[in-house]
């Protein structure tokens, strides 16, 4: 009988396993793939932030991001500072690498990483949890789930899912160097998200990350956004077949019951301007891993004691979910012409000075109150709203 089972060994599941193993539980992760971080599935943008919640190794590392460039449907462009006020930076990692180092923190700790262990079935009664992956049943005295955007476990369990989701798709290519993040807009090629290209590097040699986030088929978008001739002139290999996924934009219903906690992409917890989730992921299983180590000492492991997990991902991150969610509203009800004007607002010193003022990359609320009050944005909030 283990004290906590983990199922899914991407960042959410190993850094709560790592918590709770240092806090004297006996924990074991069950990966699915045969190897930890494959296959990838994420750009891998990051702030330093995220050091505050595990280590990020010189290794990892893949670039340093200065600036992102917003290209317009109409062709028009803008630059913005990523690093908000200069006292943020932004890195862009390895994240097959960052999984395995995680992993080796999980272990290190004393928690078990099993892989090629996929959950087929769990059942939940008064004593504890069984999990079932192949012959094995695995009994443990709370489970946490951490399998991403892959549902079943949910609908088995009865548990909500996200009531919003978007499709992606990605791909890493050898390319001419480049110096800035870009992110593409058009219905055309991302209808209700966008395109990036992030720049890399790999030993002396330069890539991109491409990758798409929209309703429907992110895949052709993107093939249609590789098949530019501007873009086909700064790749210097043949694109291979792109990594798609889901991804939630709006957190579960219901993240805890009996014995159980979600997090992670599991619980829905991303940032639904940008999609990113590292962040949301690692700060998520670190109120997990609170909450389950202060029911093993209390005694109580139901989902009255565990709903104190709720409350705190709720004070942390609901205000920053509920505003960024409006945002994508707003912006998804936007014509092509409006986002070429809200480009070119965005680029006006005035509001560049805002961005410098009050952006920061894991929290966007400030930035969007302070956005609302430029005459520039407000006007094409009007006109969204009542058209």
């Amino acid at each position: 009988m283990h004290d906590v089972a983990v199922v899914g060994g991407g960042p959410a599941g190993l850094l709560t396993a790592r918590r709770c193993a240092e806090a004297g539980l006996d924990v074991t992760v069950l990966e699915e793939h045969e190897h930890i971080g494959e296959p990838v599935h994420c750009t891998g943008i990051i702030s330093l932030e995220t050091a505050t919640l595990t280590k990020i190794s010189e290794d990892v590392v893949l670039n340093r991001l200065r600036r992102a460039c917003l290209i317009a449907p109409g062709g028009g462009s803008c630059h913005v500072p990523w690093t908000g006020s200069g006292t943020e930076e932004l890195l862009a990692v390895d994240r097959a690498q960052f999984d395995r180092s995680l992993a080796e923190q999980a272990q290190r700790a004393g928690a078990t990483v099993r892989t090629g262990a996929r959950v087929d079935e769990i059942a939940s009664d008064a004593d504890g949890v069984t999990l079932l992956s192949g012959a094995r049943a695995i009994h443990a005295r709370a489970c946490v789930l951490a399998c991403g955007v892959s549902y079943r476990l949910h609908r088995q369990l009865g548990l909500g899912l996200p009531a919003h989701v978007l499709h992606t798709a990605q791909v890493e290519v050898e390319s001419e160097p480049a110096d800035a993040v870009e992110i593409h807009f058009g219905r055309e090629i991302a209808p209700d998200g966008f395109l990036w290209a992030v720049p890399v590097r790999r030993g002396e040699g330069a890539a991109l990350k491409l990758g798409a986030l929209s309703r429907g088929d992110a895949g052709a978008g993107l093939a249609r956004f590789l098949a530019r001739p501007e873009m086909r002139a700064r790749l210097r290999g043949e694109p291979g077949r792109p990594v798609r996924r889901l991804l939630p934009l709006q957190p579960a219903p219901q993240t805890v019951a009996d014995r159980l906690l979600l997090v992670g992409d599991a619980g829905g917890f991303t940032k639904p301007t940008t999609g990113g989730g590292i962040f949301y992921s690692l700060l998520t299983a670190s109120l997990a891993a609170d909450t389950l180590i202060e029911g093993f000492q209390a005694g109580r492991l139901d989902e009255g004691f565990l709903k104190r997990y709720e409350d705190r991902w709720e004070t942390q991150l609901g205000p920053e979910l509920r505003m960024s969610g409006w945002l994508r509203q707003f912006l998804v009800r936007c014509r092509d012409r409006e986002i070429d004007e809200l480009v070119r607002a965005l680029g006006s010193d005035s509001v560049q000075d805002v961005i410098r003022r009050t952006a920061r990359f894991n929290r966007h609320r400030d930035l969007i109150v302070a956005l609302l009050r430029e005459p520039g944005i407000a006007s094409l909030l009007l006109k969204s709203l009542f058209r």
